[in-house]
């Protein structure tokens, strides 16, 4: 591939056309956002950054093209809004001394977390190929997955689907979790967004949220960024214990919203009063033992 010409927002095309012929791009990207990393920066002499792929509250998640080994990837780089900025185009700085040291905090986990789940090489979880730091900051390289996450696919769906097709999908999404369990990971964020249905292989969880809660319990200007109707009460409370039950919950909040088509009354309504309906009220058809250990999961307190 010839770096100059390169399509960054496919890398399938070094022709240098005006307009890629196989994804339609513009060959210069537009870029609106200064807090993205501009296209072609090159990091460690070894990845191109491409167009964002995501960009969340506590990263910015980049297509890329290994130069060395002639492969498309994916590049996370730790982001958190509202605590950094850009000092030029590629370098990250925390926007005030205040900032700093949750900042630092932040991005130790993130790259803890990292390592670990490079160890896991687990079937269901992003490949992790490596992660460095560089720039203020620190990337994780990954798998590049082509397909739909699972809240798009339940889109294509009409909202939701039977049972049985939402446990083909879940499943593989509970090994996994069973294996980060085992070694002290909490995901902290599963939900239909975080998680991914390729076009070839195997469903993937991603996107875990060790850095985002290192930062939510560290800081008091930045406010934990949850999804409502998945995060289970604890979340919501500095003091609040999570542990495995946390993505219990979750998970089983992912599989309602599946089934039904409905986001799970959120757990902070529920602590005052509990109306969220069982799915054979709502008259979807599910095995009385699944139902009965779907709601025990979704328990609103973490004991239960």
């Amino acid at each position: 591939m010839d770096l100059e010409k390169i399509c960054v927002s496919c890398m399938e095309d070094d022709s240098g056309n005006p307009i890629c012929p196989k994804c339609g791009a513009p060959f210069h990207l537009p870029v609106n956002n200064l807090l993205l990393l501009p296209p072609r920066t090159i990091l460690r002499e070894q990845y191109l950054i491409g167009r964002a792929l995501g960009h969340g509250g506590f990263g910015i998640t980049y297509l890329a093209w290994d130069i060395g080994l002639q492969i498309r990837l994916a590049v996370k780089e730790y982001m958190p809004a509202g605590v950094v900025g850009r000092t030029d185009r590629t370098k990250v700085m925390p926007v005030s001394e205040a900032t700093r040291q949750e900042y630092e905090w932040g991005l130790e986990r993130f790259l803890e977390e990292a390592r670990v789940l490079k160890k896991s090489n687990h079937p269901n979880i992003v490949t992790v190929d490596t992660v460095f730091r560089d720039n203020g900051t620190a990337y994780l390289v990954m798998e590049y997955l082509e397909g739909m996450n699972f809240a798009e696919f339940l889109g294509r769906r009409g909202g939701s689907i039977s049972f049985a097709d939402a446990l083909r999908v879940m499943a593989p999404v509970m090994d996994a979790l069973i294996a980060v369990h085992a070694v002290d990971i909490v995901h902290r964020d599963v939900s239909p967004d975080n998680i991914f249905i390729p076009r070839m292989g195997k469903v993937k969880l991603i996107d875990f949220g060790a850095a985002r809660n290192a930062l939510s319990q560290k800081s008091r200007n930045l406010s934990a960024i949850l999804k409502a109707g998945y995060a289970p009460e604890e979340q919501y409370r500095a003091s609040g214990r999570q542990g495995p039950w946390t993505d219990v919950y979750a998970t089983a909040a992912t599989l309602y919203r599946a089934i039904t088509g409905k986001v799970p009354v959120p757990s902070l309504d529920r602590q005052a009063e509990d109306t969220l309906d069982r799915p054979s009220k709502l008259g979807i058809a599910i095995p009385p033992s699944a139902e009965s250990a779907l709601m025990k999961a979704m328990a609103v307190r973490g004991d239960d």
